[in-house]
């Protein structure tokens, strides 16, 4: 499901660039409203050996805005609106509960007028040609000297990656293993405009771009809902479909 979120400022919003966090904590906090869940998905997640998966992704801030780089600051004016993802309804369905009876908060400033478009689009091709939303990102990390590498679009480790990530969040959900892969394939001749930013202290390197993806119409639409890659629910890998 899709949770379509607009927000009309009476006073400018000025958040830092990197705002990821942010819109991940007040998701969190909205889902607060069912205590268990929340606790759930935040200390836990669906698991899958040791890694955990929330099993939602959030867009980028979109609306009338502009950029203090003085400051390192985004100010928007009149409006703000951003996309929430995920394939479990009951996430979706107590997102929106909560924003609409105790609104959205932003540090000190409560919004109240706030517009929800909810929708249950699926995905319905086995071959899709999309364009990043958020910016893709897969890692590796040494368990050693614990430093992380983040593999680019122009190595083959990239889209196996992808394909292992791909795999082992679906059997996190469902419980059971995907019996047949799913494909990337970047389209174009030189490489996807690259993204650093910063989460909580740590630099993460990530990926616009478009792609052709290849698999079952399920799978897909899996994808779709959770998000291609890793860090989804730290606002990377949301993808739209040309």
């Amino acid at each position: 499901m899709q949770l379509e979120v607009t927000i009309n400022l009476q006073e400018p919003l000025v958040l830092p660039l990197n705002y990821n966090h942010i819109i991940q904590s007040i998701i969190y906090r909205a889902l607060s409203a069912m205590p268990d869940y929340s606790e759930f998905l935040h200390e836990y997640g669906y698991g899958n050996g040791s890694r955990q998966y929330k099993m939602f992704q959030f867009s980028q801030l979109n609306g009338d805005y502009y950029v203090d780089q003085k400051h390192r600051k985004i100010v928007f004016r009149s409006y703000v609106s951003f996309e929430v993802r995920s394939p479990e309804p009951l996430l979706i369905n107590l997102l929106a509960m909560s924003f609409q009876y105790q609104g959205i908060t932003f540090g000190t400033m409560n919004c109240r007028d706030i517009h929800l478009e909810l929708y249950d689009y699926t995905v319905e091709e086995t071959e899709l040609l999309i364009r990043m939303k958020t910016p893709l990102t897969v890692y590796s990390t040494d368990y050693d000297t614990r430093r992380t590498y983040f593999y680019s679009p122009e190595e083959p480790e990239f889209y196996q990656k992808i394909e292992d990530n791909f795999r082992r969040k679906y059997e996190a959900f469902y419980g059971v293993r995907p019996f047949q892969p799913i494909t990337l394939t970047y389209i174009g001749e030189e490489l996807p405009q690259k993204l650093v930013t910063r989460y909580q202290g740590s630099y993460i390197n990530a990926w616009y771009g478009t792609y052709k993806l290849s698999g079952k119409r399920k799978y897909l639409d899996f994808l779709y809902q959770t998000g291609l890659g890793s860090k989804n629910a730290q606002g990377f890998g949301m993808f739209e479909i040309n």
